[in-house]
């Protein structure tokens, strides 16, 4: 598989009441479904989209992912496992049927590495975005907590990556038809100064785009966007709640893209 190509990754929550959440997780035709003990593996098309993913099988238990107890990993912590496994080999245990199997997930090219436990820990709860502090092009700090009562779109971009160049009009048609209800947070990693000024010159958009830095620091690991050595997938959306808690992420670009009637759907409350 090449290391530069873009993943479909979706991650989809649905919260059935204030106190319980059933979440999916989908990178391509795998599909995990969250349940009380792990994480329940199905394969939607039939067949793993990556070869690398073919190690699971329909209807296993993930009980341990990066030898953490399964059954209280949030989603996101789930998608920052699943990217880690393009850096380092990530150890899963596995219930299929009575018996428990211990599987090495690597999803880079050639021979998986030995196992490794993580350098650094994914910080998410899942249910309450991680809080971030982020500077504007002009310096002015930003604070996610401070936009409580209000639903924010929190998109991890740069401007070396083309799908996000696709994904910049679906931002600015959001920011445009919710103006009152949404903020959007353009999140842009390991990029430069340089590089954004000019995209914003040219594509002008009604967003709000803030430094965030490399991929090997804050916010970009706590929300299992980056990893420890400075790799990582984009684009990723992250929709919050006015509440704080999150109700859509979507990692990975496809199109036609499901990012604009997600959030329509989120705001309309359907």
């Amino acid at each position: 598989m090449n290391r530069v190509a873009y993943l479909s990754l979706y991650l989809f929550l649905s919260c059935s009441s204030i106190f319980a959440q059933n979440s999916k997780v989908r990178l391509g035709s795998l599909l995990l479904t969250q349940e009380k003990t792990g994480w329940r593996v199905d394969f939607v098309d039939g067949a793993a989209s990556e070869h690398s993913l073919q190690i699971l099988q329909t209807g296993d238990l993930l009980i341990s992912i990066d030898t953490q107890d399964a059954g209280r990993m949030g989603p996101l912590v789930v998608l920052g496992a699943f990217n880690e496994a393009f850096s380092r080999a990530v150890p899963l245990t596995v219930q299929r049927g009575t018996q428990l199997n211990e599987i090495s997930l690597w999803r880079d090219d050639g021979h998986a590495p030995p196992t490794k436990p993580p350098t650094e820990s994914v910080v998410s709860t899942a249910q309450e975005a991680p809080d971030f502090t982020l500077p504007t092009l002009n310096d002015v700090p930003v604070k996610l907590a401070s936009q409580r009562g209000k639903w924010v779109l929190v998109s991890f971009w740069a401007t070396w990556c083309a799908p996000c160049q696709e994904e910049a009009k679906i931002l600015n048609q959001l920011a445009q038809t919710y103006p009152q209800q949404l903020t959007v947070l353009a999140l842009a990693v390991k990029d430069s100064r340089k590089n954004l000024n000019e995209f914003v010159e040219k594509v002008k958009p009604v967003y709000t785009i803030l430094d965030a830095g490399p991929l090997n620091a804050q916010p970009a690991l706590a929300y299992g966007v980056g990893t420890p050595s400075g790799g990582g997938r984009l684009p990723v959306n992250v929709l919050v709640q006015p509440d704080g808690r999150i109700a859509y992420a979507q990692g990975g670009y496809e199109a036609p893209s499901p990012l604009e009637k997600q959030v329509n759907d989120a705001i309309a409350g359907k």
